[in-house]
């Protein structure tokens, strides 16, 4: 059993076994050819070329646990070739989350048309990547499916094992020697733990939108916890024949920084390949993440891509596929001078939603965050639930509101065109009346000039559609009427959450715009005990019209949809009343980032 610096991780046998699993295809060591025009699923692309599809090829790591890969290249080239690994438990050929994605509205934005069903779930699609001179390797990593071992989240073993999944890449027979990975969310996050264990044969990493801290990111976000996602991932998603990591009662057991939760956070400044990152602002999961590992990742040549979208639809554009295929045939192919080193090294897209308004899409940039970004404030004021622009209420006021369902919101009108973009920092005086702890949520939207709520649409419904026009009307009817299938397809603002005892900041590590958190010590409340706390609110970037407004909201409960509609509402330990105090001795105020 594992053990990390003396502490036990738990594991349980209530995950799902992959033996006579209904979407699991069946254990079978072949190889086979599928031909040019093949069509592999119904309405799926057919295939470009032809293509040799390795089954179930044995991959032994150092010690000695044995995993099963497919394998994907061409059958008529006797060349060396560069590999892309798509390293995850979700199934070679489909799994629980690709069903999901089959019985989901409009298939989340990628529709059957523009992909083989070749890919994994949140993969690259083969048949693109073997007709460009690629070969493709689909592990199922340790514990799913049939490879031996216990399942664990993403981790240092992670980062471990697929090191040997890359060197082993690299001594086939077919391989040039140089090995890549790609994909979207666990497929990500698995790269930036590999890309910290730097394995010789690693060339270059491609993680678009996945979280690399399991605490901050995701399990304990703001000291708060919330394991179900990640439980529910791991139980349901990665079927196998061993045991499945605990996380759930891990997150529990210690609500502390320790040496478990420091394994379960990528060292990302011991990488130094080339990175090709991918964020969005809307992403409830791998926002924070996918940004901190652009930022602290020791590359020398690295770059950013911000979208617009959502992570799916995102993946399998057409100009993004080509976009990634320049990349990779820069550092991955021999002799390719195809100019990837003159694109710039940040592209940021600007969300403006609203009627009449238009996004920013892939403004270049020198640098994130912005170097001409001007710190700003919004304090609050409790009196005329208001926001004023760098001017602070004279007088100290405070609102009250229960701590369970209640709400508090601030609002500012901006007289002109206003961009906001990189992190944001909202400072609170807060008070509990009733309860020695706060569990407080945050999160700032955008009002049009009529005072309605503005949202961002991340995916596009019309897009192949055979009438765009009316399946966009019927998103937006689902998503009014409350239809909770598509609620991730659309995003407000940014969001913040904080345990007001885990408020302790490393002073070292916190800038004026990112508070660092140490989640050392709880420090409990007293009655009447007014304390300031720093909550971090995830990067986003976004543009006001003038006559349009910034809504700040400060909750006790959670202010956006669970990451799924069938994850559970996030528990708190909120009783009694919250109490903000504004004004005068207590400045409380939003921090944001001003691009004149």
């Amino acid at each position: 059993m594992e053990t990390i610096d003396g502490i036990e991780v738990l594991f349980h046998d209530d995950g799902a076994k992959s033996t006579g699993h209904a979407l699991y295809p069946g254990f079978k060591q072949e190889s086979k050819i599928l031909t040019k025009g093949s069509v592999l699923r119904e309405g799926a692309l057919a295939l470009p070329c032809d293509i040799l599809w390795e089954r179930d090829v044995p991959i032994k790591l150092r010690d000695g646990t044995t995993i099963y890969s497919d394998v994907y290249r061409s059958p008529h080239t006797r060349l060396s070739v560069p590999a892309i690994i798509s390293s995850g438990g979700f199934g070679k050929n489909g799994g629980v989350n690709r069903k999901m994605m089959d019985m989901s509205p409009w298939r989340h934005g990628v529709p059957q048309c523009t992909v083989s069903s070749l890919e994994k779930f949140e993969a690259l699609d083969p048949a693109y990547w073997v007709l460009h001179g690629y070969a493709m390797v689909h592990p199922d990593t340790r514990g799913s499916w049939m490879s031996e071992g216990d399942t664990y989240t993403n981790c240092t073993l992670d980062g471990k094992d697929a090191y040997d999944i890359v060197e082993w890449v690299a001594a086939q027979s077919w391989s040039n020697k140089r090995v890549t990975m790609s994909g979207n969310s666990w497929l990500a996050q698995t790269q930036w733990f590999v890309g910290a264990e730097n394995p010789p044969h690693l060339t270059c990493l491609a993680p678009w939108e996945g979280w690399n801290d399991l605490y901050n990111d995701t399990a304990r976000r703001g000291g708060i916890p919330n394991p179900e996602f990640q439980q529910g991932l791991m139980n349901n998603c990665f079927p196998g024949l061993g045991r499945t990591e605990d996380v759930a009662s891990m997150t529990h057991k210690y609500p502390t920084w320790n040496a478990y939760w420091e394994d379960r956070k990528a060292r990302l400044d011991k990488i130094t390949v080339p990175l090709y990152v991918t964020a969005s602002w809307t992403n409830a999961l791998h926002t924070r993440g996918t940004f901190r590992g652009w930022s602290e990742a020791a590359s020398k040549d690295k770059w950013l891509r911000v979208h617009n979208s959502n992570e799916w639809p995102d993946l399998y554009y057409p100009q993004n596929v080509e976009d990634l295929r320049k990349f990779f045939d820069h550092y991955m192919k021999d002799g390719v001078s195809n100019g990837w080193e003159y694109t710039p090294r940040v592209r940021l897209s600007i969300l403006n939603p609203g009627p009449g308004n238009l996004d920013i899409v892939n403004r270049p940039e020198m640098e994130f965050p912005l170097a001409r970004q001007q710190s700003k404030r919004l304090f609050l004021d409790a009196k005329g639930a208001s926001l004023h622009w760098e001017v602070a209420p004279a007088q100290a006021q405070s609102i009250e509101f229960d701590a369970v369902t209640g709400t508090a919101n601030f609002i500012y009108v901006f007289p002109e065109r206003t961009e906001l973009t990189g992190h944001f920092r909202l400072k609170l005086w807060v008070e509990a009346r009733g309860n020695e702890d706060i569990d407080l949520f945050t999160k700032f939207a955008k009002l049009d000039k009529n005072g309605q709520l503005a949202e961002s649409i991340c995916i596009d419904v019309g897009y192949l559609s055979d009438d765009p026009m009316a399946d966009r009307e019927k998103h937006r009817a689902m998503h009014a009427e409350g239809d909770k299938h598509v609620d991730v397809y659309f995003a407000e603002g940014a969001t913040g959450r904080l345990r007001v005892s885990h408020r302790e900041l490393d002073q070292q590590r916190s800038t004026p715009h990112q508070p660092y958190y140490t989640h050392a010590n709880i420090q409990k409340l007293s009655e009447g005990q007014i304390v300031p706390v720093d909550i971090e609110l995830w990067p986003f970037g976004m543009i006001w019209e003038a006559g349009e407004a910034i809504k700040l909201t400060v909750a006790g409960h959670n202010l956006r949809p669970e990451l799924t509609f069938r994850t559970p509402l996030v528990k708190t330990l909120n009783k009694g009343s919250i109490v903000v105090h504004a004004g005068g001795e207590y400045d409380s105020h939003l921090l944001v980032p001003y691009i004149p």
